[in-house]
């Protein structure tokens, strides 16, 4: 039997074949989640009954009636010609608005970024709790990226900006992209999104869809065709307000809108555990999973995940077999701050999770870990919110060869995961570094009960560890210096290195490469004839000599072509594999173009080239994440976004979770709209990110600082001489009352080395007493063996942002002079 059969074999059901589940004809709908919550039937008013008789003393008291919910708007627009009476079309709009043949028509196409909209009756805007149905479809469309919007808490027409502040929930033409459905707030002329999510298809303008609007307090859900798209968080300051409609660069046709009394409160949103932490002054450091026993204090272990065994009953136990009482129970703590992992190990077990959150249990903060990557796709089949981990730790034919690391990525992803924890053999710096390149989230798994021995662990770079005994972890982690780096921010050139190069050239890739970039960001189209092209754009009118749409082009056409400015050839996807296959250096292959096509020619072209092991698919398009989900499923994908900071962490987390579960992706945002808080949250999910596109010097020390796992920028040479690897020799000597420092060997981002000596030092529990310096440096005051750990802190720029690195553990003998 080969390895590979082998390995197969050993992880029971990791089947390397497509999981079972998807649909014959190609299409990705978006999954239902038995967690959130349906369409509730509207407040509909009773039927008007006869006023009842004044009842006589011996005649029982009739109960108060149920409140009826009033209906405010309720119009279909037939037999009208012109704007119903007390409706306005704002003095600012660029577009047109009619009634005709029964439809109001909201014709934007005028400007693709300036609105056109309807404003109802003022009489709306002393309203807090409503509820909004519109009937509409979006037509003409400038681009399949324009949209048509309900717009709702809007101010008066007498406001400095007429109607601004205001919500609104947004649909996009091209609705399955990752922004298709948008929870938005427009204040003071500025675009403030904090919500996006793709919808199941695209708008067609044959079609009648129904956006509705649920809003009471400061509680908002926004639904398409009873798809809830967004449950969020209003702005108390915005209490009243109200409604309208508008589009842009399209025509947005309105066949009906009702406007009901919303009498029902919506529930609280559904949020994130807020989790304890280890108190690490340390970026990014690894998350910790404490496996649970009867004995087990969590309490201050610095675990921010408890790891149970569950069983179809839905009880849970240690791994040794404890009973430790019922996930309900673990659910009903009041003050719980871990976040549940846990074991399968068959599918009566989903079934019964699937029915538990079928009984309104939210199981979106909820990982489950097994070997079984089939077990585990079909939990997230069943219930799409949860999250899931492979478990390889016991697969001790796990090598750190190629094939061993595809093997995981490949079993991980088709899983629908993204953490994998490793086995022992693989628990190192060099292959967790590259399963980090093909955005996986590396767990490990250990027994240590040694400072020492959990060192060890902790500078392989791993984000996570499964610890027997999570609070030597935590006292380790929390010896680090503030911006510490256990794993090295991944630097992506974008589109190779415009701030020098031609975009999204081969000459751009080299630059950027030779600068030290870990991967190269590049856009594709597809030519008439079959063949991958590299351009950022759907046009070549930009950045070429020539002009037209890039896919009407053969290839002989696209290398006729020269660009701008300095007349280089537009490159071929080969090409680029060509130059770097076998090099440390990840494709991030943007799927910009919607052709349907793009997707199995890339399966072709990487099967062509061989160099999966270099290679990383990202979108903003969520048909195209679909495609590569059922097409390329060993291939990891990044879900590229726009969203902002909500300014709330848990509203952030759960926006975020929203998006990478319905693709089992990473999160890409761009950088403005990504807080340093959010990420510390997110690394306990497994979540990992990749703000784009950071091209101003602070910034970019900024986020590699936070210890951010990749930044893409057009800059990549701004780290090039960063130190990113320390390593000293495994024993040294030093005298009692003598400062010590280790000396020590650095690896630039280029590759440059350099001797150096430390300049942080931290001395692990159980060494002989010391004192630490300004500089660093160490000064033993006993003797004895003391455990250290050599570090390097570099300043940079101009020193406002620094990190610091370090080696592995190093023993040191301390003796008298």
């Amino acid at each position: 039997m080969n390895k590979s059969k082998t390995v197969a074999a050993a992880l029971l059901a990791i089947s390397l074949a497509a999981c079972g589940g998807d649909n014959n004809d190609g299409s990705s709908p978006a999954p239902t989640d038995p967690t959130t919550p349906t369409l509730p039937t509207p407040e509909a008013p009773a039927p008007e009954t006869p006023t009842p008789e004044t009842p006589t003393p011996e005649e029982p008291t009739p109960e108060t009636p149920a409140p009826v919910a009033e209906v405010y708007i309720d119009e279909s627009f037939d037999g009208l010609t012109a704007l119903p009476a007390g409706w306005s079309a704002p003095a600012g709009n660029r577009g047109t608005v009619s009634v005709r043949d029964g439809s109001l028509i909201i014709d934007g196409r005028a400007h693709s970024s300036e609105m056109t909209a309807v404003v109802l009756p003022a009489s709306l805007q002393a309203l807090s709790n409503y509820r909004i149905d519109a009937q509409f479809t979006i037509e003409s469309p400038n681009n399949a990226t324009r949209w048509a919007s309900v717009m709702y808490r809007t101010s008066g027409a007498d406001n400095a900006r007429p109607y601004d502040p205001y919500y609104q929930f947004a649909v996009r033409v091209t609705a399955t992209a990752s922004n298709g459905t948008e929870f938005a707030q427009r204040k003071n002329g500025q675009w403030l999104v904090t919500g996006t999510k793709a919808f199941s298809e695209n708008i067609d303008p044959a079609k009648t869809y129904t956006a509705t609007v649920i809003v009471h307090g400061n509680r908002v859900r926004q639904y398409l065709d009873n798809m809830l798209t967004h449950d969020m968080t209003l702005d108390e300051a915005m209490a009243k307000g109200g409604v309208g409609l508008q589009t842009t660069g399209a025509i947005m046709r309105v066949d009906s809108i009702k406007v009901t009394q919303q009498l029902t409160a919506l529930p609280d949103v559904s949020k994130v555990i807020a989790v304890q932490d280890t108190g690490t002054p340390a970026s990014m450091a690894p998350t910790l999973v404490q496996p649970m026993s009867a004995q087990t204090q969590l309490a201050g272990s610095g675990a921010s995940n408890a790891l149970f065994v569950i069983d179809s009953s839905l009880n849970l136990r240690s791994e040794s077999g404890e009973s430790l009482a019922s996930l309900a129970h673990y659910f009903a703590q009041a003050d719980r701050n871990t976040i549940p992992v846990l074991r399968i190990a068959d599918s009566a077990t989903v079934t019964a999770l699937a029915q538990f959150a079928r009984s309104n249990n939210d199981l979106g903060d909820v990982t489950l870990l097994s070997d079984n990557v089939e077990l585990l796709a079909s939990a997230r089949r069943a219930i799409p919110a949860v999250r899931t981990a492979v478990d390889f730790s016991g697969v001790s034919i796990l090598g750190n060869t190629t094939q061993d690391i595809l093997q995981v990525v490949s079993a991980t992803n088709r899983a629908k995961a993204k953490i994998a924890v490793l086995p022992a053999a693989m628990t190192n710096r060099t292959t967790v570094a590259h399963l980090q390149r093909l955005l996986l989230t590396p767990w490990a798994k250990s027994t240590a009960t040694t400072p020492a021995a959990a060192a060890e662990v902790l500078t392989t770079g791993v984000n996570g560890v499964i610890a027997a005994n999570a609070g030597v972890y935590s006292a380790v982690l929390k010896q680090l210096p503030a911006n510490t780096l256990l794993r090295k921010p991944l630097v992506t050139g974008h589109r190779g290195m415009p701030g020098t190069t031609d975009e999204n050239t081969l000459e751009g890739a080299r630059a950027a490469v030779a600068a030290g970039a870990d991967a190269v960001e590049n856009d594709i189209y597809m030519t008439t004839d079959r063949h991958l092209v590299i351009m950022h754009d759907d046009t070549v009118t930009r950045t070429t000599n020539g002009t037209g749409r890039i896919e009407d082009m053969t290839l002989a056409q696209v290398k006729q072509l020269k660009t701008k400015p300095s007349g280089l050839s537009v490159p071929t996807l080969q090409e680029f594999f060509a130059e770097f296959k076998g090099r440390k250096v990840s494709h991030f292959i943007e799927l910009k173009s919607t052709t349907a096509g793009i997707v199995p020619l890339l399966k072709e072209e990487l099967e062509k080239a061989g160099v999966r092991d270099q290679v990383v698919a990202i979108s903003f398009s969520g048909d195209q994440l679909n495609r590569m989900a059922e097409t390329l499923p060993e291939i990891s994908t990044g879900f590229l976004n726009s969203s902002a900071d909500a300014g709330d962490v848990a509203v952030n987390l759960r926006n975020i979770l929203n998006g990478t579960q319905l693709y089992s992706s990473t999160y890409n945002p761009s950088f403005g709209g990504l807080t340093q808080a959010t990420m510390e949250a997110g690394k306990h999910r497994g979540t990992t990110f990749w703000p784009w596109t950071i091209n101003t010097e602070n910034d970019f020390y900024r986020f590699y600082s936070y210890g951010t796992h990749g930044i893409t920028t057009d800059h990549a040479y701004w780290a090039k001489d960063f130190p990113v690897a320390i390593s000293t020799a495994a024993t040294a000597s030093a005298t009692i009352g003598s400062p010590f420092a280790a000396a020590v060997d650095l690896t630039t981002q280029v590759g440059t080395l350099s001797s150096a000596f430390s300049n942080q030092m931290v001395v692990l529990d159980g060494s002989p007493a010391h004192t630490v310096g300004s500089d660093g440096r160490v000064t033993f005051t006993a003797a004895g063996t003391a455990t250290v750990l050599p570090g390097y802190t570099h300043k940079m720029g101009t020193g406002t942002y620094s990190y610091t690195i370090f080696a592995k553990p190093m023993t040191v003998q301390v003796g008298a002079q």
